[in-house]
């Protein structure tokens, strides 16, 4: 699970459109304006879909941007306990065991 904090910069005749259209997002939580400019959330999402969520906001109209202010990523277990991971990085590495000569 990934959690992060989210400023949503927005032109300020459309702050308040899109402030209701950030708070009808079942992954994010909005704490208000800032400073007439801002949107300020958190997003809780699977680490493999978060950039979606972000991507999907700075789409909208009337936003100019969205900077993340923090970034968590947890760790993510199976059913059978193993350790998941949905990260973009991760799966364009080849983790091999090293070879000292």
């Amino acid at each position: 699970m990934a959690i992060s904090g989210i400023l949503v910069h927005c032109l300020k005749d459309d702050l308040v459109v899109v402030e209701q259209q950030v708070t009808a997002m079942s992954e994010l939580t909005t704490y208000g304006i800032h400073e007439d400019a801002y949107v300020v959330a958190v997003v809780e999402s699977p680490s493999d879909t978060i950039e979606k969520v972000v991507k999907k906001i700075g789409n909208m109209d009337g936003v100019l941007t969205v900077y993340t202010t923090y970034l968590t990523i947890e760790d993510e277990i199976d059913d059978d306990g193993k350790l998941t991971t949905n990260l973009s990085a991760t799966q364009h590495m080849k983790m091999e065991p090293r070879q000292d000569d």
